[in-house]
Formats: structure tokens, C-alpha cells, sequence
């Protein structure tokens, strides 16, 4: 492309850059006095550009032109304006150069008589500044009088008190935008967007799948796993030198350790805002629990039993190792004033009653065969529970393939019988939420995410849209981070030729068309940018940043 333009413009005599300003700026714009508040060439250089320097004012002119006067620092900080605006400052003066090496040319009195006739300005940002920043380009600003016809008193004061510059170096940098919008416009002429990319476009936005699903998750069948202390240490032992590995990579948890305290609780939830009658009810369910857990009944299997937290409850109220302030005050209080194996009385936080039993307490460093036993205990649940999800996906994916009924095998997951978990309005207790239970997905593209969870779902939409249907289950289930994923293709919508009218290709092909010149730009911009940095032609003074704290104190 850029050979094209090269014989385009080669030949073309290079214009005078800079006439007789009294054309244009005593006969238009008045003489001497009409200059601002710096001189272009005079402050300190903001940047240099194989040896051509940008101000510092000059950057604080085109910082207000971006609009950075009317933003919110914080806005302009987030956004990185003012890094922005100085990189497109040095992107413009890398691409007025070539455009002049290619046979551009602008002159002051075109550029500035433009401006009077169309009102618009040009002003350059980086390209890579954010989707939030003004992109490079003309930018319409109002010079009119109350007659609607142009007033070169209203870009005088434009240019002398927004910009703050004077009338020459406004005309100066306006040329050398104007130059760079040519290149730009000259860089992006051949690119093009084909039928095919149109049509592939289409059928990104038209065609989707919908799955049925279950999650088989580690945490779910851990709280299953009741070990005893034989199995544990016959576990640990042979899988030594995997928990050796494993000290030697957490052993910084355990040294030099504030106090922590292990505890389990058994909770009642009521919320702040319930009634006298219901905090009561709620007091009393919690107070029975303590007379039975006082009398002892093991604690852990009441906190299976009755405990209205979802995340401890089904581990036996377990709530490991914490440190002082990791807990809700009223909690943290009373679990620190306990010894091991003591029993809280009640205690009311913002989640309801708690009932709290300290299982340990540790403080400094841990003994290392107390680190490795808990580290392999770790390691004993984590492989066991990741063996028992396997196992459940497994068995579901063959009963599935067997032919069984969902609501069948969903009734069997959550061991409820049939014929309350597929019957509507029949009571059922309320499954647990980490429980795999076989859901609808909402239709969804290629580039959608049709599971939520702290995994990449990006292999099962890839899988699912190779699937056909008459082979709507896969060969094995899926691991998607730590879970198991067993799935069936409901529906696989497809785009349709005959539904493509002229409407939706000219918006996709406007969109392509928009995307892929940014690209093209971008590109050429960062190879220029690239070349010229390796050339050591390029300097920017971030000191010259700043320029609202700048202005605010001026």
C-alpha cells in the first residue's frame, strides 16, 4: 500500500509550509498583537522528534483542545489523558514527517481559511488511547456570531484563551495536523472488507447453541469423605514426597504466624431487620442447639445437621485456621477469648446466632510435622473429593448415554425421589447450591461464556459448536478448572443466507470496515513509533505532564 502511494506522490513538489503570515493573519486575524500566551519553539520541550520540538505549552494546548479542562482528574488519571494526548502529539509529528516524504503538502492559509469555512479543527490522540478518549481527527467547534456567520473574533479568543496560544502557533500546529490526517486518511484508503468477512460476521451474531449442563464440583463430595485417622496417616505416608513437595512450597504459611485460632460454628440465621418474634424463634433454635452440643453431642455432626451456613455446614461448621480480624467483630471477639475445646455461649452478629467451639489455637512458627499432617490431610480431601466428582460425572454421562430421563438422574443427584424433583409445586427441600444438578445454558455465540465460574469456559463453547445432533453427548465429561462438566447439545441454531438483507451487510460491513482501518492505523503508527524509538529520534519529558495540578496552581 505504501508503494502505491509513493507513486502517487512521487514528484509532487513539496509547498511552501509556511507563507507570508500577513495573508492570512493581518488581513484575517490581526498583526502582532494577536499572539498568545508562548511563542511555538519558546518553553520547555515537552518531546523531541527527530529533532523537531513539542513544547510544553504546545502539549498543554492540545491537552485542552482534547477536552481535559472539563474532566474530572480522577477521569483523566484513570484514563491516562495526558500520557495520551503527549503520545499523540509524538505519533502527529511522526506522521506529518512521512506525509511530507510521500509529497503532502497544507498550507497555513488553506488550513486556517478551512476552519473558518467548516467550523472544524483537528487534534491528534494516541493510538493507542482507551475507547473513553476522543480519537484523533476533526473535531466541530463553534466560531459563529449570533448571526450564524463565522467571527474571527471567536477563534481568536478560542485559540488565545482555551488553547492558550497565539494565532501563528495555532495555524503552525494545525498544519502539521492536517498533515497527519492525510497520512492517516492515505494509510487506511485500500482496506477493504470482502462478502466473506461480511457473511462470517453474520454468522458470529446469528448462530447459537444452547446446552444442558451439570457441574460436578471436588467441594461438593469433600464434605462426603470421613476419614480416619489410620486412613489419613496410611495416606500421608505414601505420598510422602508429595507432601514434602508441598511443605516446601506453603512453608512461609507456617512460620512467624500472629495468632490464629481454628474453630467450627454452628449458625441460625435471622436478619438485623427480622421481628421481635422471629429473632426470638431464631434465639431459641439456636439455644437448644447449645444445651445438646453442652450435653455432648458431637459438634460436627450437629453443624452437618442444623447449621444454616452453606460453606461450614456441610464441612461440620469448619472454619480452619483464621487470624484476628478476619471474622465479624462479635465473632472475632468470642472466638479469641476461647481455649481449645471450649463452647461459646450465643453470639449475635449481623448473620443471626452463632454457636462457636475453638478447636485449636497457634501462634509463631508451626511445628513442622504439625505443617506437613495438615498439608497432607489438605491433599488426602482434595484428591479424594476431585476422585469422587470424577466418578459421579463419569456415571452420569453413561446413564445419559443409556438413555436415562434428566429430571430422573437430576432426582437421583440431589437424592430426592423423582417424583417430587421433576413435579411442579411439589415440596422438595432446598437442594445444595454445589450440588450437580442438569440446567439449561441460555443460547450462546463463540464468544460467549455459557458457564459462570472461576474457570475458562472458551473449550466447552469451542467443543459444543463442533457437536452435531445426532451425537449430542461427548465422549467424557470436561474439566473445566477444578470441576467436572458433563453436557448434552439441546440446539444448534444456524445463520441463514436468505436472511442476510442488504440492511445488516451494509452495518456489518460499516463495522468491519471501522475495525479494520483502527487496526491498519494502529499498526502503522506503532511501526513508525517503533522505528523512530530505535533510532533514538524520539525523547519525551513526562515532567511536562500534569497539567491540571500545573493549571491549578498557576
Amino acid at each position: 500500500m505504501l508503494e502505491s502511494i509513493l507513486q502517487k506522490f512521487r514528484g509532487i513538489v513539496l509547498g511552501f509550509m509556511v507563507l507570508s503570515l500577513s495573508a492570512v493573519f493581518v488581513l484575517q486575524f490581526g498583526g502582532p498583537q494577536a499572539k498568545g500566551c508562548s511563542q511555538r519553539g519558546g518553553g520547555a520541550y515537552a518531546a523531541s522528534v527527530y529533532g523537531d520540538k513539542i513544547t510544553a505549552n504546545e502539549f498543554r494546548g492540545a491537552y485542552a483542545l482534547a477536552g481535559g479542562g472539563n474532566v474530572p482528574p480522577e477521569f483523566a488519571k484513570q484514563n491516562k489523558l495526558e500520557e495520551m494526548v503527549l503520545q499523540g502529539l509524538v505519533e502527529r509529528s511522526l506522521l506529518a514527517r512521512q506525509a511530507r516524504e510521500l509529497g503532502f503538502n497544507a498550507s497555513e492559509e488553506d488550513v486556517m481559511q478551512k476552519i473558518a469555512d467548516d467550523g472544524v479543527v483537528h487534534m491528534s490522540m494516541s493510538v493507542n488511547a482507551g475507547p473513553y478518549l476522543p480519537p484523533s481527527g476533526p473535531r466541530r467547534v463553534d466560531f459563529k456570531d449570533a448571526k450564524g456567520k463565522f467571527n474571527k473574533e471567536n477563534l481568536r479568543k478560542f485559540i488565545q484563551y482555551q488553547l492558550r496560544r497565539s494565532v501563528e502557533e495555532f495555524g503552525a500546529e494545525q498544519v502539521e495536523e492536517t498533515l497527519a490526517q492525510q497520512m492517516r486518511e492515505a494509510v487506511v484508503t485500500q482496506v477493504t472488507v470482502s462478502p466473506n468477512e461480511v457473511w462470517d460476521s453474520y454468522v458470529r451474531e446469528k448462530e447459537s447453541v444452547t446446552l444442558k449442563y451439570a457441574r460436578f464440583s471436588p467441594v461438593y463430595y469433600r464434605s462426603s469423605l470421613q476419614p480416619s485417622v489410620a486412613e489419613l496417616e496410611a495416606f500421608i505416608k505414601a505420598n510422602q514426597k508429595d507432601v514434602d513437595a508441598e511443605y516446601e512450597r506453603e512453608k512461609h504459611r507456617y512460620t512467624g504466624l500472629e495468632k490464629q485460632v481454628h474453630a467450627r460454628h454452628i449458625l441460625i440465621k435471622v436478619e438485623e431487620s427480622a421481628s421481635v418474634e422471629a429473632k426470638e424463634a431464631a434465639r431459641k433454635r439456636a439455644y437448644d442447639l447449645l444445651a445438646r452440643a453442652k450435653k455432648g453431642e458431637d459438634f460436627a455432626t450437629l453443624a452437618k445437621q442444623w447449621s444454616e451456613d452453606s460453606g461450614s455446614g456441610k464441612k461440620g461448621g469448619d472454619l480452619g485456621w483464621n487470624p484476628k480480624g478476619r471474622m465479624v467483630k462479635p465473632f472475632d471477639d468470642a472466638q479469641f477469648a476461647l481455649k481449645p475445646g471450649q463452647l461459646s455461649e450465643l453470639v449475635e452478629s449481623q448473620f443471626g446466632y452463632h454457636i462457636i467451639k475453638v478447636e485449636g489455637v497457634r501462634e509463631g512458627d508451626v511445628p513442622v510435622d504439625e505443617a506437613k499432617r495438615e498439608l497432607g490431610e489438605k491433599l488426602y480431601f482434595d484428591r479424594k473429593a476431585g476422585e469422587l466428582a470424577k466418578a459421579a460425572a463419569d456415571k452420569a454421562l453413561a446413564e445419559l448415554k443409556a438413555g436415562k430421563d434428566i429430571d430422573a438422574l437430576n432426582a437421583e443427584l440431589s437424592g430426592q425421589p423423582a417424583s417430587v424433583a421433576g413435579a411442579a409445586g411439589a415440596e422438595a427441600k432446598e437442594p445444595d447450591p454445589l450440588a450437580p444438578q442438569f440446567r439449561d445454558t441460555r443460547p450462546f455465540g463463540r464468544t460467549d461464556s455459557p458457564i459462570a465460574g472461576p474457570f475458562d469456559a472458551s473449550p466447552l463453547v469451542r467443543v459444543a459448536f463442533e457437536m452435531k445432533e445426532d451425537k449430542p453427548l461427548p465422549e467424557s465429561p470436561m474439566k473445566l478448572g477444578d470441576e467436572l462438566v458433563v453436557y448434552r447439545l439441546e440446539q444448534h441454531l444456524r445463520a441463514k443466507r436468505e436472511e442476510l438483507t442488504d440492511k445488516d451487510t451494509q452495518r456489518i460491513r460499516d463495522g468491519l470496515l471501522a475495525q479494520k482501518r483502527r487496526d491498519v492505523l494502529t499498526d502503522y503508527v506503532r511501526n513508525l513509533l517503533k522505528k523512530a524509538q530505535d533510532e533514538k529520534a524520539v525523547v519525551v519529558d513526562e515532567s511536562a505532564l500534569h497539567v491540571q495540578a500545573t493549571d491549578d496552581n498557576s
